[in-house]
C-alpha cells in the first residue's frame, strides 16, 4: 500500500492508494461528453482552492464522482445550514479554508463527502480519520463519506470504514451513457 499526501482539514485529508487503485482516463480524453451541468460546475472550479456555493441539493455525490474522473483531482462538499460549498483540490487533496472551517464550527456545518481521484481508492487515510476526529470535537460530526471516480463509496469514522457501497444508479436517460461508461 502506498500513501498520498492529500489534505482537507488544515492540509490533512488524505488519499490512501491501494494496489487495486487505478489511474483514470477522463471522459474528454475518451471522447465521452460529460453532462452540461457538470461542465458548468467545472468551469467555475478551474484551480486548486476554488470554491462555489449552492443550495442544499447542489453538488451530488454522483456529480463529484464524475468531476474527479474528468479532472483527476479531489473535491470536497461542505454543508452549513441550507448552503453547500464545493471545493476543488488537487490530486493530493482538498483544503477547507480556515474561514469556512470557523463557520462550520460556529454553525454546526458538516463535511458531507470528499472524493479520491483514483478508481477503487475508497479507504480513508490516517489523515482522513484524523480530520473526522477533529471535526467530531469541533462540530459533533463523527462520520463522512468518500467517493471514487468509478462510483465506489465508503462511510468512515475516526477508526476507519463503517460501510461500503456504490453511488445510487438513479439517472435519467440523457446521463445514462456517461454513467454506464463510468461504472462499467
Amino acid at each position: 500500500m502506498s500513501k498520498g499526501n492529500s489534505g482537507l482539514f488544515h492540509g490533512t485529508l488524505g488519499t490512501t492508494r491501494v494496489n487495486s487503485s487505478l489511474n483514470n482516463t477522463s471522459y474528454s480524453d475518451r471522447g465521452v461528453e460529460i453532462p452540461e451541468h457538470i461542465k458548468q460546475i467545472l468551469s467555475k472550479l478551474q484551480n486548486k482552492g476554488d470554491i462555489i456555493s449552492g443550495n442544499k441539493d447542489s453538488f451530488s455525490i454522483k456529480d463529484v464522482s464524475v468531476m474527479s474522473k474528468e479532472t483527476g483531482v479531489e473535491f470536497a462538499k461542505v454543508s452549513i445550514g441550507n448552503k453547500t460549498y464545493l471545493i476543488r483540490g488537487d490530486k493530493n487533496g482538498a483544503v477547507v479554508p480556515e474561514k469556512l472551517m470557523k463557520k462550520m464550527t460556529k454553525n454546526g456545518g458538516i463535511l458531507d463527502f470528499h472524493s479520491h481521484p483514483h478508481d477503487n481508492d475508497c479507504i480513508p487515510s490516517r489523515a482522513d480519520r484524523e480530520m473526522i476526529k477533529s471535526l467530531k470535537s469541533k462540530t459533533g460530526q463523527s462520520t463522512s463519506r468518500i467517493v471514487t471516480p468509478n462510483g465506489r463509496t465508503v462511510t468512515f469514522n475516526e477508526h476507519g470504514v463503517i460501510s461500503t457501497g456504490t453511488v445510487p444508479n438513479l439517472i435519467d436517460e440523457s446521463l445514462k451513457q456517461a454513467y454506464l461508461d463510468l461504472w462499467r
